[in-house]
């Protein structure tokens, strides 16, 4: 589903604007990322795109069809997880699909294997017959997000949907969207964690006081801003009485692999380096090869900060918000 938006604003008290003058597209079958600090209009625009909120003035168009009133059909073709959905409590997580499942009007010999694939996809399976108030904060959200994948729509909107999960929550949901993805679907996600949306994405919306600062391919954005370095912090045990090399010889080695120092320190018995490596993570696997041959002890090399993080803060950097 392609989603235009045309001159989209939001006003609650007719004074304080929300979000005004929001033009951007969304190709059909990308996942889009909308970030922003908060108060910068993420979710009041997620709201509009649900259809569960009406804009001040402009439009939205799915497919090219702007929606009506009531619109039934358009709805059951969308997946909303807004900020704060509640859940059923007394209902288990099977009852829970299957009620949402009856709304959008999954047919009746499709719905058991609907339930049963959500459960299963999002590891419920043992809890499918408890109470949702007894899950765990990290089960209520997967159970949340399983009803918003149940009816297979063709547009998926997720308001912080990592919040609440578990790292391994957190990268089973990656993998879930890439198949939401390759199956046609197109995904909105807003996220304060960037790192998450970092090579998930291809498609970024940046908002910053209710307007709209940069949008489009994420690969041209990153260009653009020229975010073509990655940060690593690198954290080397000091030399042995049988050898090795320390600090100042990985300094070297930096720096002849064209790295940028940006900062050094100790934490727990380890040295760290925090440095600026150009082209990505080839460059450098091929520095940590050339810093293990000369005798650096490397335990740990980590990114620091994600591409979306270094757009993001670059734009900070030239408007205040």
């Amino acid at each position: 589903m392609r989603i235009d938006l045309r001159n989209l604003g939001k006003t609650y008290d007719g004074d304080r604007w929300a979000i005004r003058g929001l033009d951007l597209t969304v190709p059909s079958g990308s996942i889009c990322g909308l970030i922003g600090p908060n108060g910068a209009g993420k979710s009041t625009t997620l709201r509009m795109l649900a259809t569960v909120m009406q804009p001040t003035e402009g439009e939205i168009r799915f497919d090219g069809r702007a929606p009506e009133i009531d619109d039934a059909e358009l709805r059951r073709s969308i997946g909303f997880l807004g900020d704060g959905n509640p859940l059923y409590k007394h209902m288990s997580p099977a009852e829970y699909l299957r009620f949402f499942g009856e709304c959008f009007r999954v047919p009746d010999k499709e719905l058991d294997a609907a339930v049963e694939d959500m459960l299963v996809t999002f590891d419920l399976v043992d809890k499918r017959d408890a109470p949702a108030g007894a899950l765990s904060k990290g089960m209520r959200q997967r159970l949340l997000i399983a009803r918003c994948l149940l009816h297979k729509p063709k547009l998926l909107i997720l308001d912080e949907p990592a919040d609440g999960l578990d790292p391994r929550g957190r990268s089973d949901l990656r993998a879930i969207l890439q198949r939401t993805r390759e199956r046609g679907t197109t995904v909105l996600i807003s996220s304060h964690i960037l790192r998450e949306l970092d090579d998930l994405c291809d498609q970024l919306a940046i908002l910053q006081q209710g307007k709209l600062v940069v949008a489009g391919d994420v690969a041209d954005i990153i260009e653009r801003y020229e975010v073509r370095r990655f940060v690593y912090e690198l954290r080397l045990l000091p030399p042995t009485s049988e050898g090795g090399a320390g600090s100042e010889r990985a300094r070297e080695v930096l720096v002849q692999h064209r790295a940028l120092i940006e900062a050094s320190g100790f934490e727990d018995g380890c040295e760290t380096i925090t440095a600026q490596i150009p082209g990505g993570e080839d460059r450098m696997a091929d520095a940590l090869a050339a810093l293990v041959a000369a005798g650096v002890r490397v335990v740990t090399c980590s990114r620091v900060r994600s591409r979306l993080e270094d757009v993001y803060h670059r734009l900070s950097e030239d408007r205040v918000n």
